[in-house]
């Protein structure tokens, strides 16, 4: 991102995009920012802490930049936040203690949730994020329904990826419930 940042054509802002940085063991790019770069770094809510239905992220730059990303709405895309939003955001940007159990906890069901697929032999894509893939090998739609059946959601399929289903992980427990379900289902 430096060298990129520093070879950049004149006058061109660089878009970071940090939605699964918690995931990760890379260095986040907010210093870049600090440091007064032509850089914007965006957050979302969605990952670690579930917080998708809030529709709510966070931008970190320069001044000037913000201003530059600010819709002529009057500000309202930025100020016209429910509270309980910016309470939750604000408590899940500043508990450090409360990130690292969150994360910890999420890579180890996934990891466990893994593990089941690979003993039942049940192919999926490996992941680093707060999701994985998985192939059923038959229509995921109808693995979706068979799930539900059983108290748990599972995510989206896609037409051109007809039998793979996107799974979130979640709590512990949600993710107690998938391996279940898995198990039961005979998948």
């Amino acid at each position: 991102m430096e060298w990129l940042i520093a070879n950049k054509p004149a006058g061109s802002i660089v878009l970071l995009d940090e939605a699964y940085i918690h995931f990760s063991e890379a260095k986040p790019g907010a210093y870049l920012a600090a440091e007064g770069k032509e850089v914007i770094v965006l957050r979302t809510f969605s990952k670690l802490f579930g917080m998708a239905g809030m529709r709510l992220g966070a931008t970190i730059a320069r001044p000037d930049l913000m201003a530059k990303t600010m819709r002529s709405d009057g500000m309202m895309a930025s100020y016209a936040l429910p509270n309980p939003s910016l309470v939750c955001a604000t408590a899940s940007l500043t508990e450090a203690k409360l990130i690292k159990a969150r994360r910890d906890e999420m890579i180890a069901v996934r990891s466990k949730s893994l593990a089941l697929l690979d003993k039942r032999g049940i192919e999926h894509l490996p992941s680093d994020a707060n999701f994985f893939m998985i192939d059923w090998k038959k229509p995921a739609k109808e693995v979706q329904a068979a799930f539900a059946k059983e108290n748990v959601a599972i995510g989206r399929s896609w037409p051109i990826w007809p039998t793979r289903s996107r799974v979130t992980v979640g709590s512990a427990s949600e993710m107690a419930a998938f391996d279940a379900a898995v198990v039961k289902l005979n998948l």
